[in-house]
């Protein structure tokens, strides 16, 4: 008998030379990114990538945008790891502590202040 509820996935490995430490990876919060909020063809197969900075607006992780006065200016942490949106909101490990080496995050990023739960080395 065919079991038609099973999905398999396959993702390329992650780059994780954004991390500058284990920490907060054990302890990582779980938040819904918004599927909507990360644009088609933005995201390399509606894929995003770990090391995305998000923030939280109405209950759900999007990407982080500086300077924006909607929610989405305050930092909530970085997706810890490969996540696909491509079929809709995707549950997620969000770093919410530790270092972050900026020079390896897959988007431009520059440190906003207050952010004191993450030391930013480059």
């Amino acid at each position: 008998m065919t079991n038609l509820n099973v999905r398999t996935e396959s993702f390329g490995g992650s780059d994780d030379r954004w991390l500058g430490s284990r920490e907060g990876l054990a302890t990582a919060q779980t938040v819904t990114l918004d599927a909507g909020a990360f644009p088609a063809g933005t995201y390399v197969g509606g894929v995003v990538k770990s090391g995305t900075p998000l923030a939280k607006v109405g209950g759900l992780a999007v990407p982080y945008t500086a300077g924006a006065v909607d929610g989405s200016e305050v930092l909530a942490g970085f997706l810890a790891t490969d996540q696909d949106v491509s079929n809709g909101d995707a549950v997620a490990p969000l770093l919410d502590r530790g270092r972050i080496r900026t020079a390896f995050l897959p988007v431009a990023f520059t440190a906003p202040a207050g952010a004191s739960r993450f030391v930013f080395v480059s």
